[in-house]
């Protein structure tokens, strides 16, 4: 609810300064910026450990193969 009416309040301000291509505008980028905002912020975090980033621990090799120096 607090989406529609952002973009509802936006529009009609953009509308008030410049016209119908004003509440385009400003509802639009309204809409994309709570959307963003959403999208960012309260989405869950879903991290279950697997980040994407791989991290070299230094221990054994897929051959065996140590990758530390002795």
């Amino acid at each position: 609810m607090f989406a529609m009416t952002a973009v509802k309040k936006a529009a009609t301000y953009g509308y008030k300064k410049y016209g119908i291509p004003g509440a385009i505008v400003t509802g639009l980028g309204t809409l994309l910026g709570v959307r963003y905002v959403k999208r960012k912020f309260f989405s869950g975090s879903g991290s279950d450990g697997d980040d994407g980033m791989d991290v070299d621990m230094g221990g054994e090799s897929d051959d065996g193969s140590s990758s530390t120096a002795d």
